[in-house]
């Protein structure tokens, strides 16, 4: 059996998606040595999975937003005869997973339009990707692409993402400094719409902590999760960052200065 593509046409992306495409470009050679969140959540999809007790021998499965192709390794271990592809929207990115070597197909494309036939595979896996993007139009993207009674396994972020660095620049100007995610209680309420039997729903906060400020944002930096949005015309003065560091200190804990992803996992079937 051969992986399900049907080469079209990209379609065009938009200002903030370019800049999302660009920042994770960026971020390939940096991503792995600094991902441990994005491995922590993405191990935690594969025990839903898991947890989720569905019967499954999958003929194609899709990772769709792979990054560097971590969740493949799990994938092909867990299905080592099923065919593989793996999608991301960063060029960089795809050069990375294959690196590694996992002898899956590899597409870039963005998985807001997947370039996939309908009805091609019996698992779709994303891990840390829907969110940015439009949660609804992956969901389309998702039961259009599966068969009937396919596996659905998303893991994604809510809407209090990174709340130490919002209070810490709260005080220096009106510009938002962390990119706003769709409520995931929306995607929720799509499932229920859509044609899905939800398994396994759970949101839960998963916290790194840094000896400093200057450490925080370079590991943010690492995995491609800068600001990405067009804000600030101009840069921040010495100053203002004295003050965002200052403020950010007293949020401090005995392991260090706290980070919080608001972390969320998913795992549905495709009813009709």
């Amino acid at each position: 059996m051969t992986v399900p593509i049907a080469l079209t046409s990209p379609p065009v992306a938009l200002p903030a998606k370019q800049r999302i495409r660009q920042a994770f470009d960026r971020a390939a050679a940096t991503y792995d040595a600094a991902a441990d969140v994005q491995r922590e959540v993405c191990d935690r999809l594969a025990i839903c999975f898991q947890q989720a007790g569905i019967d499954l021998d999958p003929e194609a499965i899709l990772d769709a937003g792979c990054g560097t192709g971590y969740g493949a390794f799990w994938l092909r271990q867990r299905w080592p005869r099923a065919q593989l592809a793996l999608i991301d929207f960063a060029p960089g990115m795809l050069v990375t997973a294959r690196a590694h070597g996992t002898g899956a197909a590899l597409v870039c494309a963005d998985i807001e339009a997947l370039p996939l036939i309908g009805g091609g595979f019996d698992l779709y896996w994303s891990s840390l990707a829907w969110q940015w993007n439009d949660p609804g139009w992956c969901l389309a993207e998702a039961r259009r692409v599966l068969k009937a009674g396919g596996a659905l396994a998303v893991a994604t972020l809510g809407t209090d993402n990174f709340p130490e660095l919002r209070h810490a620049f709260a005080a220096i100007d009106e510009y938002s400094h962390v990119l706003t995610m769709a409520p995931p209680e929306r995607l929720l309420a799509d499932c229920a719409a859509g044609g899905w039997k939800v398994l396994i729903w759970q949101r839960q906060p998963v916290c790194r902590h840094y000896p400093d400020l200057r450490t925080l944002l370079r590991a943010v930096k690492a995995v491609g999760a800068r600001e990405v949005e067009q804000r600030r015309p101009t840069p921040l003065s010495r100053g203002a960052w004295q003050a965002i560091a200052a403020r950010y200190e007293r949020l401090r804990e005995a392991a260090g200065l706290p980070l919080t992803y608001d972390a969320v996992w998913l795992i549905a079937t495709r009813t009709g």
